[in-house]
């Protein structure tokens, strides 16, 4: 039954989507599409997880029958030599099949991290504009400050001024309150 979303595989069997579609392409799971979403079956997701190769079905569309009765005369008549051979070999494609799906999974980790980075380009472009806008700030910042500076001088000179114009009304004022009690 097709129970399974490609999604939900996936995280079964620890490798990405991508991966998964790769084994419906290679035939390894047998896929059935409603509208957008990929239902997968889940006795060839069973088969994946225990790992055993006899309950691993190849699916074959018109596969010949004669090649299964050769197949099965040859298993017969072999000895024990053909059978440490065999488990020796089914042993070495486990081993790569393992490699395979570790390669897989990384491959998938790394098309997300890719797909998720950003290009050197960008940010060469990102960098530049924030070199030139600091630029741009720095510059303001001298302009204050040079115009903070002039406004400080001609405070100071305002303050001396007045204080001077104080001083002289003071003195102006005395002079006329003395000549005011003479004249009395």
């Amino acid at each position: 039954m097709y129970k399974y979303t490609r999604q939900e595989v996936a995280n079964r069997l620890s490798i990405s989507t991508r991966s998964v579609d790769r084994y419906i392409k290679a035939g390894k799971l047998r896929a059935k599409k409603e509208g957008k979403v990929v239902y997968v079956k889940g006795s060839d997701v069973e088969n994946i997880l225990s790992g055993s190769s006899v309950k691993q079905e190849v699916i074959m569309p018109n596969a010949p029958v004669e090649e299964n009765m050769i197949q099965k005369k040859s298993e017969t008549s072999s000895g024990g030599g053909l059978d440490m051979i065999y488990k020796d070999l089914r042993s070495e494609i486990a081993k790569k099949d393992e490699i395979i799906q570790n390669l897989s999974i990384n491959l998938g980790r790394y098309e997300e991290v890719a797909k998720n980075s950003v290009s050197l380009i960008e940010f060469k472009k990102s960098q530049f504009l924030l070199d030139e806008s600091r630029g741009y700030l720095n510059k303001e910042i001298e302009d204050l400050k040079t115009s903070n500076d002039k406004l400080t001088g001609d405070l100071k000179y305002e303050k001396t001024s007045n204080l001077l114009l104080i001083v002289f009304v003071i003195a102006l004022l005395i002079i006329s309150g003395t000549v005011w009690f003479m004249q009395i």
